[in-house]
């Protein structure tokens, strides 16, 4: 059997992916068609690290629409068995493959988000819907957009769910790689001793709302000192936060320490931490996190959360607080750098929300079954 997967580019936790089921399922011939060539930084496409055929499939952005030449050839030429299709509203080109495939009655399955971040728009939700009704199977990756699907009117039977998830094994392994001795020096040598990390490892984009932490910090280091907010990553804001902390008079209790990619360093600041923050709209950085077993503190918001907040559970794995309440984010904070029984307990049941769901295992079991009879 042949499947034929359209991507936008590929990133390192897509090719894990994609090995994954390739390892569970070596009689399938899998191929991905992406933009392999785009200079964006999420393209990080080597070909010694795919299990799988990857086809270039150049694409065009214009007035925040994106077109793929070539789409149609390229799908004849490869005469996939199941073609699966990148579910992207502002995928021109994909959604009049779709229309062409269903006038000539071919199966097919669309895959993605299936909700909007910031709330539903009518486009958004006329699209799919269309989609919903154009496509054999609709997968998404998580209940939520499962749920709009069904609010849209797309028959339950049609819909899977197959998750989110990182290769957990890589953090896995560093994690059994560093022992308590390595850990202790690394603490000295970073000045950790004695002191509770506040971590923050992602991009620093307004939708993600960092100046969010660096507000509850502020009302945090007037009660104590023995705080250290950590923020790894880059992004158009860094210098707008940096003002910010600066302004304040507490960049004593911050360091910025720009984009690592390390696993071996991320690895020992996310064993160093003892709270997780991602203000809202948080990401992959949540299974990252959690596979250290490090509790994460984000928002209780109902529609800024990306998908990745279905493995979020308040109270069990997580703390959620008011959505854009920097009090309520400042008592989350308190809570777990305070309170070592809820900090371990949380922390132990982040780990076996990883190793026991939310995997790259499950995610590739769920997105095999979901394609196929």
């Amino acid at each position: 059997m042949k499947v034929a997967v359209i991507q936008p580019l590929l990133p390192h936790y897509s090719i894990a992916f994609f090995n994954r089921v390739v390892e569970l399922h070596p009689e399938v011939e899998l191929v991905v068609l992406a933009d392999i060539e785009t200079s964006e930084s999420l393209n990080q496409y080597r070909p010694q690290d795919c299990r799988f055929i990857v086809r270039h499939l150049p694409s065009l952005k214009r007035k925040g629409l994106i077109f793929r030449p070539g789409l149609l050839h390229r799908l004849r030429q490869e005469k996939a068995d199941i073609v699966v299709y990148n579910a992207n509203p502002r995928e021109v080109s994909q959604l009049w493959a779709m229309v062409v495939s269903r006038l000539k009655g071919q199966r097919f399955t669309a895959w993605g988000m299936f909700h909007r971040i910031g709330g539903p728009r009518l486009v958004s939700n006329v699209y799919y819907r269309l989609v919903g009704r154009l496509a054999s199977k609709c997968l998404t990756y998580t209940r939520t957009g499962a749920s709009n699907l069904v609010s849209l009117g797309v028959p339950k039977q049609r819909i899977g769910v197959v998750g989110t998830a990182i290769d957990e094994r890589i953090p896995f392994a560093e994690r059994a790689a560093r022992t308590p001795e390595e850990l202790a020096e690394f603490r000295r040598a970073h000045d950790l001793d004695d002191r509770h990390v506040v971590l923050q490892v992602v991009r620093l984009s307004r939708l993600k709302r960092p100046e969010l932490l660096v507000q509850a910090a502020e009302i945090l280091l007037r009660q104590r000192q023995d705080l250290l907010f950590v923020l790894i990553g880059n992004g158009e804001m860094r210098q707008e936060l940096e003002d910010m902390v600066a302004a304040r008079g507490i960049q004593h209790a911050f360091r910025f320490l720009g984009a690592i990619y390390d696993e071996a360093v991320l690895s020992r600041w996310y064993m160093s931490a003892d709270v997780f923050v991602v203000p809202t709209c948080i990401g992959l950085s949540a299974h990252h996190a959690m596979s250290y077993g490090v509790p994460v503190v984000t928002d209780d918001s109902l529609d800024s959360q990306a998908s990745e907040f279905d493995i979020i559970a308040d109270g069990l794995n997580a703390l959620t607080y008011r959505e854009g309440d920097v009090q309520s984010l400042a008592d989350a904070i308190t809570s777990l750098t305070t309170d070592a029984a809820l900090r371990a307990t949380l922390a132990i049941n982040a780990l076996r929300t990883i190793e026991l769901r939310h995997n790259v295992l499950n995610k590739a079991l769920n997105f095999f079954n979901s394609n196929t009879p």
